[in-house]
This record gives structure tokens, C-alpha cells and sequence, in this order.
């Protein structure tokens, strides 16, 4: 059973990985070059098994003494086994023995899972952003694929 075991920072090397999980993962991905630009600006973390298996990445902006939760991701293969969980509880760790004092990120509104994951580390929620994210829909009326916006739900956790 694949289970996390640790995070490393993310590498140059680990691009190619990343950006194939990232498009497998979303309807809207991050470019090459978005991830180029969080590896120069950011912290950014692989998740790995016990057996050196990558299982998801984590990609972080910080400014002063926040930082700001970019993205997340999980192979799909390894959803829904804690691994998420298991791997942000060892960032925010990192994130508070450090000088952040809070943690902020946004989620669609519609993630429903990540909403209560985020909630269960000790995310608060601190409003909405309208029509923060594109979302693509099927009209069951015009038959057609038709491209809309979605609420973000802002989400903050103070590091103690």
C-alpha cells in the first residue's frame, strides 16, 4: 500500500514529473514556465513513499512572514489514502518552525474534500473570491462545452 513518507524540495529535475501529473490532474494546468518561476520564488516540496515513489507536490509563494499555498497535488493513483494529509501536516510543520506566521491559500468552491481536509489541519475560512477560477461545463441545453468562472473559497491557518 503506497503510504507518504517524507517531502524533499522540489528540483529542475523534477519538472518533467510534475508537469505530467499537473496536466493529468487539471482542466486548466500550470505551464512550464509557471512552475519554472514558483522554483525561483518559492518553496516548493515532492511527496514521496517509503520506497522513493513520488506521489505529489506542493508549490508555495512566500512574502515576509506568510506564505501562500499555490498548488497541491496528488497522483491519482494515490488519492484518497491520507497522503495529502500526511504531507501537508509536515509542511505547515516546516512552515511554523520557521518565521511564517500565517498560511494562506484559496480552493474552488466546489472541492468539497479539499475544504474539509484543509479545515481538519486547522484552516479557517476568511471569505470568497468570485469568479476567481475557469471551469469548463457541459450546457445539456446547447449541447456544447461552454467555459464559465467558479468562486474561490480563502482559506487562512495561523502558525502558534
Amino acid at each position: 500500500m503506497d503510504e507518504f513518507s517524507y517531502l524533499e524540495p522540489m528540483q529542475e529535475a523534477d519538472l518533467s514529473w510534475v508537469l505530467a501529473l499537473e496536466n493529468r490532474s487539471y482542466d486548466f494546468p500550470w505551464s512550464k514556465k509557471g512552475f519554472e518561476k514558483s522554483l525561483e520564488q518559492g518553496l516548493n516540496y515532492v511527496f514521496y513513499s517509503p520506497q522513493g515513489k513520488k506521489m505529489g507536490y506542493c508549490c508555495i509563494l512566500t512574502v515576509l512572514d506568510e506564505a501562500h499555498i499555490l498548488n497541491v497535488c496528488v497522483a491519482t493513483e494515490c488519492r484518497g489514502k491520507g497522503i495529502a494529509k500526511a504531507a501537508l501536516k509536515k509542511v505547515l510543520a516546516k512552515l511554523q518552525a520557521s518565521i511564517y506566521r500565517v498560511v494562506l491559500l484559496e480552493v474552488r468552491h466546489s472541492n468539497q474534500p479539499a475544504i474539509t481536509l484543509y479545515q481538519s489541519l486547522g484552516f479557517h475560512q476568511d471569505g470568497i473570491r468570485k469568479n476567481y477560477y475557469r471551469v469548463n461545463g457541459w450546457d445539456e441545453v446547447r449541447q456544447e462545452l461552454v467555459e464559465g468562472r467558479e468562486d474561490a473559497v480563502l482559506m487562512s491557518f495561523v502558525c502558534l
